[in-house]
């Protein structure tokens, strides 16, 4: 009789033992989150350049977002002269710096693409999805960035509707238009769009070449094919420049940028005219003043070699310097 009992009772322990709810952290539903970050952002970041003087200069930031993750590409302006920004970073010049983001609800962490050990910015998110600010870690002193999302979320007429709900039976319209104005986060008053001024100060037209001459001491630095990025052999000679330089401080310089015959000519002038920036704010992160120092891009209009070999291509992607007295 005991036994025909326990037989009884066993399936009876199981199905209570089934009924038991569970502690496993992975049976919970996981909260989608609804974050998105794709898309151009632009701003500015602010920060402390050569001789203790206060930077607030343009940003611009592309990204691609494949859910919890992104990538993209960091422009920071003016970084030349900024001694807070890391020396990569400043080489990098106009085109630009690969990064990669960890997008977590409202908080947003940049890294380069080195991992982070050039520099990793740790950003929130505001809660309409369209600024996004922060501080490079570690930085001293202190680099802040705050970005604009170029064009707004479409859920943000959505969400600043939700207001009308409220039991109002005063005129709807009145409610939404405070709601869309959002003072918090348009308070950081860091946008004085120096874009502008940038643009004014460079020259609408080529310099005339014949006021400026070449020096023995000044000698052309070379690329790879299709590249501005500066060469380990082309920051050796432009340390020399800048000692030579900051001897003769009564010169203007004039950097030519030139490419090889490959390509089509509008190509070929903006590939020239950042290998010419690049030098630019090499030379201005070493304490040439920017008001010395002219740009110019001939593209592959000026070859220095006609023949169509290897070494040729290699002499024509140059940037040539030239001076006169102020």
């Amino acid at each position: 009789m005991r036994i025909l009992l326990l037989v009884l009772m066993l399936p009876l322990a199981a199905a209570c033992s089934t009924m038991r709810p569970s502690t496993d952290p992975s049976a919970a539903v996981a909260e989608a989150s609804e974050t998105d970050i794709s898309g151009r952002w632009k701003g500015n970041w602010t920060g402390t350049g050569l001789f203790h003087a206060i930077r607030d200069d343009a940003l611009t930031l592309d990204l691609v977002q494949r859910g919890p993750v992104g990538h993209g590409r960091l422009v920071l302006e003016g970084t030349g002269a900024a001694e807070a920004v890391p020396q990569e970073i400043r080489l990098a010049g106009l085109w630009g710096t690969r990064v990669f983001a960890d997008i977590s609800r409202d908080k947003v962490t940049l890294r380069d693409y080195t991992d982070g050990r050039q520099f990793t910015v740790d950003l929130k998110l505001s809660e309409n999805g369209n600024q996004m600010f922060g501080f490079v870690r570690g930085a001293h002193p202190h680099v802040g960035l705050v970005l604009n999302r170029e064009h707004s979320r479409k859920s943000v007429p959505e969400a600043a509707a939700v207001p009308q709900q409220s039991a109002m039976a005063t005129p709807v319209p009145a409610e939404p238009e405070p709601a869309k104005v959002e003072p918090a986060p348009q308070v950081v008053a860091m946008v004085p769009e120096p874009k502008a001024e940038e643009k004014e100060a460079e020259p609408t037209a080529r310099p005339r070449q014949e006021e400026f001459v070449a020096v023995q001491e000044l000698k052309a630095v070379h690329f790879d094919f299709d590249k501005a990025d500066l060469r380990a052999e082309a920051l050796d000679t432009l340390q020399v420049h800048v000692g030579w330089l900051k001897e003769n401080a009564d010169t203007a310089v004039l950097i030519e940028g030139h490419c090889d015959e490959r390509g089509t000519a509008e190509y070929n002038v903006a590939l020239g005219d950042r290998r010419a920036k690049s030098v630019r704010e090499y030379l201005s992160a070493y304490g040439i003043a920017a008001d010395r120092v002219t740009t110019v891009s001939y593209g592959k209009e000026r070859p220095a070699c006609a023949v169509d070999t290897a070494q040729c291509h290699e002499a024509n992607r140059r940037a040539e310097f030239r001076v006169k007295s102020r």
